[in-house]
Parts: C-alpha cells; sequence; structure tokens
C-alpha cells in the first residue's frame, strides 16, 4: 500500500510504502554502519522526502531505483548527507584538548623537532570544528608546527559537512562561546562570520571518508580522534572500525572517544583519569 505520512511540512504529500523505508534503511546500515534503530521512519521519511522532492520524483520508489543505479551516485552520497548526523563545535568535549595539551603535546613537540613526522587525524571531523580545534591547540603550544612535518588529517562521510569544512568560514554564534584572546587569535571576522587563520588552515587537509571503506593510509597517528561516530553502529561494526583504528596509531598513541564510547580493552590500554575519560593509549610494545 502506497500512501503519505501526516508530516506538517510542504512534503508530507511525498507517496512512499513501508518496503521504501526498509530499503532506505537497509542501504545506509550497508553504506555508514549504522543500526537500524538510529534510522526512524520518521527521521527517514522527512529527510528523504526533501530530497525527492528536489530530485524531481514523483515518490520514494521511483526515487530508490535511482539512487541505486550507476547514474544516481552522487545523489545516493546526498541521501546519506542527510541522513547523517553532525553535531560538533569548537573544543566540544573540551577534557580532551586539555589532556592532549598537557600530555601529547609535549611528545609531539619532542618528535617534530626531531624530523619525525607528526599525524594527527579527526575521523569523523563534521564541518570542522573538531579538527580546527586540534590544530589551534598545536599551535597555541608549537607556534612553528607549520614549519615542521605536523599535520591533522581531517575526514567525514558527508560531503557537505566537508565543503564547509574547507571554507574554515562559521557564524558569530559558533565562535561566541571561545574566549576572547582564542577568537582574536585565531579568528578574523568578515561581515557576520569569522574565518580561522590561515595559519591554522595550513596544517589541516579535509577529505571525504567512509569508515567501513578503505582507508588510503601510509602513515600511523599519534592521536586520533573518534567521538561519538560508533554509537550508531551496530557492535560488530563496531568491533571491525575498533580494531581498524588500533591498527592506525603509533606505538605509545592516543585515541580520543565520545562519552558514552568505550572499546574493548584487550585493544588498546586506558589512559584515563577522572579528568579525562574516554582517553585511551595504545602499548608502546
Amino acid at each position: 500500500m502506497r500512501h503519505s505520512v501526516g508530516f506538517d511540512d510542504e512534503f508530507s504529500d511525498v507517496p512512499y510504502c513501508q518496503d521504501d523505508i526498509r530499503n532506505i534503511q537497509d542501504i545506509v546500515c550497508e553504506k555508514c554502519g549504522y543500526s537500524r534503530d538510529r534510522l526512524s521512519k520518521t527521521l527517514v521519511y522527512s529527510r528523504v522526502s526533501r530530497r525527492v522532492r528536489f530530485c524531481n520524483f514523483l515518490d520514494f520508489s521511483t526515487y530508490i531505483k535511482f539512487v541505486t543505479s550507476p547514474t544516481g551516485v552522487d545523489e545516493l552520497d546526498r541521501m546519506i548527507d542527510a541522513l547523517t548526523t553532525n553535531v560538533t563545535g569548537f573544543f566540544r568535549e573540551n577534557h580532551h584538548f586539555k589532556h592532549m595539551n598537557r600530555v601529547v603535546v609535549p611528545e609531539l613537540i619532542s618528535r617534530a623537532r626531531r624530523g619525525v613526522p607528526v599525524r594527527i587525524w579527526s575521523s569523523a571531523c563534521s564541518s570542522g570544528e573538531e579538527a580546527y580545534s586540534i590544530a589551534i591547540t598545536i599551535l597555541s603550544a608549537f607556534p612553528e608546527a607549520h614549519s615542521c612535518d605536523v599535520k591533522v588529517l581531517a575526514t567525514d562521510i558527508n560531503t557537505e559537512m566537508i565543503d564547509i569544512a574547507k571554507t574554515g568560514m562559521y557564524s558569530r554564534y559558533k565562535v561566541e562561546k571561545l574566549s576572547d584572546d582564542t577568537r582574536r587569535r585565531w579568528f578574523f571576522p568578515i561581515n557576520e562570520h569569522f574565518s580561522v587563520v590561515k595559519q591554522v588552515k595550513d596544517i589541516v587537509s579535509f577529505r571525504r571518508l567512509n569508515l567501513l571503506s578503505n582507508w588510503p593510509f601510509s602513515r600511523d597517528f599519534l592521536v586520533i580522534f573518534c567521538r561519538n561516530v560508533t554509537i550508531y553502529f551496530d557492535e560488530d561494526r563496531k568491533n571491525f572500525v575498533w580494531s581498524r583504528l588500533f591498527s592506525c596509531l603509533s606505538p605509545g598513541g592516543y585515541l580520543y572517544l565520545g562519552h558514552s564510547e568505550k572499546i574493548p580493552e584487550h585493544l588498546l590500554i586506558a589512559a584515563r583519569s577522572d579528568s579525562c575519560p574516554t582517553t585511551y593509549r595504545k602499548s608502546v610494545k
């Protein structure tokens, strides 16, 4: 039976059936690792119906046939963008950045000054605030980082978020909670927005990456941020990602997780304290 749901918006008349919703859930679960309970019917309908109308299709079924065809690859990415969650902010879960500044940055500086390449990965960077917060933390203690081999790789599955991140441009609301000193030192105003300074941008590279696909890395990472990502995955995919993260960390490297995430202890030793939860360190052996 094909019908519409009674949402009070301009897209509530887009026809669909239960199989359409299930098909979209299956596609996103396969591509992104999301568990089905993270993709409610209401969420799928409200967000995908906008894409259906934008692409000038009459119903969900026709739209699904398109995104699963060779010519619909780009729109499939747009659909996934619409259904993936992007919540972020500068220095969010600030205890991680305090720990990084206190514990990790001194080691980072020592390595960089000896000519050792230093790589840090923000693995679900969303619109870039996390990656730029990492770069600011480094540059605040190590201004010459830009002249050493210190780089922050920032990736996300959402292409729209990556495009925003590359601009380094944020609304006044996004930066208003930063201290006056941080805002003056690392941002400059442009009309009603603030742009990250070039010095920060220069050590950050943004790329699209699906954590369940191939990771084209040739170097180990001293630090990986992977926060509030696996909460959307089922157990098998969580363990799959944990194992791959472990393999990408250099000996003694650090992993920062979200507040409700926990990696299996057999992979990493916990380098945690009450002041810095969800911080893990790979064994140096």
